[in-house]
């Protein structure tokens, strides 16, 4: 056990730094596709795209995440008392892709209707993975992360906004912590895990061993995350490329390429994902169903989703396959606010925070939405 221990804190470290490489490789490549293609159109190319695109800054540099706050203009600041909101995204991606582009920004969009923004940027979790608990995430980072969200606006409780897995995680968070909720949006967010679609399929304990995946790897690799998430569609990532290189409408379309680039390059950013916590996410969630039960638990208590009293805007992506929306809107029915409201919205899991449609139409109002409750 202890040469087991020795080999994890000097392996899972390397396979974190491999995991950049890989993402910086992925970027390259994505770059390459794209500048060929409009090469051979007679088109300028495109100028590097890295992610996130807007001015931010650290206010917290902790173990397990970093806070960056998003801070509104200054002329908006200066006319309105400060309204907090804490970002939770996923474990398994990059938060950027909220702020991909400077056109096609969420957290920008959101911060000029006069919202301070705290966001989670989750730290590949190296050695300390295999140890790491839900706890650690909900009442440790998010905490924090509202902590200093409250302490700079003078307030005990702040709106929060959470992103598929880090919608479970803020919604875990609000209802073990429903004083220092206000108002609670969540986007693609699972809670019953049954009712997620192909996931639950392929995620069954008779198919699918995750006790012993991370028993030899000690966090759950992306490359493999991602394998498993592109075999939900497996021609998909193959017809994308060919198409780029036959149809010329996106290669043509300045806008269409710059939003090509910044899009499948955040797909291939990813860190690995705690074994710790991925041990209890697949055999708690996926596999038993615990959360929509009542019968999972941080700390020794159970997470009574009953508890959560925000104002609640549920959003839910109805071509969603990482999270069907029966899986979502079985929230509806768990909560205590009497202030809720689902939003559903004709878009894909994505889609939610990187289409054009969903800038246009979707986020003006979920801005308004917080705006009125915060």
């Amino acid at each position: 056990m202890q040469a087991q221990q020795i080999a994890r804190r000097l392996t899972l470290p390397m396979a974190d730094l491999l995991d950049r490489v890989a993402a910086t490789q992925s970027r390259a490549m994505v770059h390459a596709h794209i500048q060929a293609a409009r090469l051979v159109r007679g088109k300028r190319p495109l100028d590097f795209i890295g992610g996130p695109a807007t001015e931010h800054e650290v206010v917290v540099d902790g173990p397990l995440a970093r806070v960056l706050r998003y801070r509104p203009p200054a002329t908006r600041a200066a006319k309105a008392p400060v309204k907090p909101v804490v970002v939770v995204a996923s474990l398994i991606n990059k938060y950027y892709v909220m702020d991909l582009l400077p056109e096609l920004s969420v957290l920008d969009l959101l911060r000029r209707h006069g919202l301070d923004l705290f966001v989670l940027d989750w730290k590949a979790p190296g050695d300390l993975g295999p140890q790491l608990r839900f706890e650690d995430y909900v009442d440790g980072a998010i905490a924090q992360a509202v902590e200093e969200a409250a302490r700079a606006a003078g307030t005990s409780a702040v709106g929060m906004i959470g992103y598929c897995m880090g919608g479970t995680l803020a919604a875990m968070y609000a209802a073990r912590h429903a004083d220092r909720v206000k108002s609670l949006v969540l986007l693609g967010t699972p809670i019953d895990f049954h009712q997620t679609g192909e996931l639950s399929r392929v995620t069954k304990r008779e198919v699918f061993d995750a006790e012993l995946l991370m028993d030899v790897y000690g966090n759950m690799p992306p490359s493999l995350m991602q394998s498993g998430f592109k075999l939900l569609h497996p021609m998909e990532a193959v017809w994308k490329y060919l198409r780029l290189h036959l149809d010329g409408t996106i290669v043509e379309d300045e806008a269409r390429a710059r939003q090509f680039v910044a899009l499948e390059s955040w797909l291939d950013d990813n860190s690995a994902f705690p074994g710790g916590v991925y041990r209890r996410y697949i055999r708690d969630l996926y596999q038993e169903n615990k959360l929509v039960r009542g019968q999972f638990t941080l700390g020794g208590e159970i997470v009574d989703l009953r508890k959560i009293a925000a104002s609640l805007l549920n959003v839910i992506a109805l071509k969603d396959h990482i999270c069907a929306p029966p899986a979502s809107r079985a929230l509806m029915s768990l909560v205590s606010s009497t202030d809720k409201r689902a939003l559903e919205f004709d878009t894909g899991h994505i889609g939610l925070t990187t289409s054009r449609k969903s800038h246009e139409a979707l986020w003006p109002e979920i801005a308004a939405w917080l705006e009125a409750r915060l």
